[in-house]
């Protein structure tokens, strides 16, 4: 992920968390269409919190793998989904994953 990649249209916190609901029943579409609409913010966090483009990249990942086995049988997030992105990716930058 760079910043120079495509943007995601907007989408609204109600569209993520729908997304998210839809994804803990084992959407794989859903989860990747939350991830392309999640995923350049998310990065952004990493990359303000470590300021090293190959670090936050390198977390990306991770963070939504944990996403992925959260989400698993819940019926909504713990938080709206954006919110709790950034939760998780500033737990995985300051390395308490």
């Amino acid at each position: 992920m760079t910043m120079t990649d495509a943007a995601s249209p907007a989408t609204t916190d109600d569209d993520l968390d729908a997304l998210l609901r839809r994804a803990a029943t084992g959407d794989c579409d859903a989860f990747v269409a939350f991830y392309d609409a999640t995923a350049p913010r998310v990065y952004a966090v990493l990359l303000s919190i470590t300021g090293i483009a190959a670090r936050a990249d390198a977390l990306l990942e991770g963070i939504y793998v944990e996403a992925w086995e959260r989400m698993r049988g819940r019926a909504a997030p713990p938080c709206p989904g954006m919110q709790w992105m950034s939760a998780i990716a500033h737990r995985h930058a300051a390395g308490r994953a």
